[in-house]
C-alpha cells in the first residue's frame, strides 16, 4: 500500500486538485498494479488521504478537502502549508510574471463576489511602473497555467479564485481582503459563494448551518429565525 501512497501523492501533485472521479480514475490502476485493494468510498479515500498526511505534514505539505460552490464539487487539494503569493509564483517565472499573480489575486479577491471578467484579468491589472509591461499573450499563457493549478478557476466568461488558492493562500485572503473574504463563524474555515442568512447576509458553508439547524432554527450570528432555504446558491 505504501507504493499506492506515494504514487498518488505523485498524481495529487501533478493534478493540484482532484475530483472524486479523478482521484477513482487514479487509483484504479495504481492499486491494479501493486496488487492491492482500492478503496471503495469517499470514506475510504479520506482514510487514505489521512494517512499520506501523516508523512507529508512535516514537509510543509497537506492534502486536504475542500467543498467548491461555484462548481457544485468537492476536490482534493495539494496545497503547501507555508505558501504565499510570491512563494506560489516564484518559480521559474520573471519578476513581473510573478507581480501580475500576486496582482490578479488580489483584483479578483477585492471583488464582491470574488470574480472578474475575463477581459479584466488582462486590460485591469496594473503592474508597478519601474515593471516592464507584460504580453496579452503572455498574460493568457499564465492565467491558463495558474488555472490549471487549481489558483483561479473559468467558469463562462469569468475568472473566480480557484480551491487551490481558497486552501493554499486562506491565511493570506481573509487577512488581506477581510471586507469580502470571512471565515465561516461555525467552522472557522474561509467560504465563499455559499449560502446567506435573509436576515443579516452573514455567509454559511451550506453543510455547517443544516448541522446546526437541526438543533435550533435560528441564525447562529444575529439571532433570527433562519428562513433561508438550504440549497446550493452562489451569492
Amino acid at each position: 500500500m505504501e507504493l499506492v501512497k506515494r504514487g498518488f501523492l505523485r498524481a495529487c501533485k501533478n493534478h493540484s486538485f482532484l475530483s472524486f472521479e479523478l482521484i477513482d480514475y487514479i487509483l484504479a490502476p495504481l492499486c491494479a498494479n501493486h496488487k492491492t485493494t482500492k478503496p471503495g468510498s469517499k470514506e475510504a479515500i479520506r482514510a487514505l488521504v489521512a494517512e499520506i498526511n501523516d508523512t507529508i505534514r512535516d514537509l510543509g505539505q497537506l492534502l486536504v478537502f475542500i467543498k467548491y460552490p461555484v462548481k457544485a464539487e468537492e476536490y482534493l487539494v495539494y496545497a503547501k502549508t507555508d505558501a504565499t503569493p510570491d512563494s506560489v509564483a516564484n518559480t521559474g517565472l520573471t519578476a513581473e510574471e510573478c507581480q501580475y499573480f500576486s496582482k490578479l489575486l488580489d483584483k479578483i479577491a477585492s471583488e464582491e463576489d470574488c470574480h472578474i471578467a475575463w477581459n479584466v484579468a488582462y486590460n485591469d491589472i496594473v503592474l508597478q511602473a519601474s515593471s516592464k509591461p507584460l504580453k496579452k499573450s503572455r498574460m493568457q499563457e499564465l492565467l491558463q497555467k495558474w488555472i490549471q493549478m487549481g489558483y483561479f478557476m473559468e467558469v463562462g466568461e469569468r475568472i473566480y479564485l480557484g480551491p487551490r488558492s481558497l486552501v493554499e493562500l486562506s491565511f493570506y485572503l481573509s487577512s488581506n481582503h477581510a471586507g469580502n473574504i470571512k471565515n465561516c463563524t461555525l467552522c472557522k474555515c474561509l467560504v465563499l459563494w455559499d449560502i446567506r442568512c435573509s436576515s443579516c447576509n452573514i455567509q454559511y458553508h451550506r453543510e455547517c448551518i443544516q448541522t446546526y439547524l437541526q438543533r435550533r432554527d435560528i441564525c447562529p450570528s444575529c439571532g433570527n429565525l433562519w428562513t433561508t432555504p438550504i440549497r446550493r446558491s452562489i451569492a
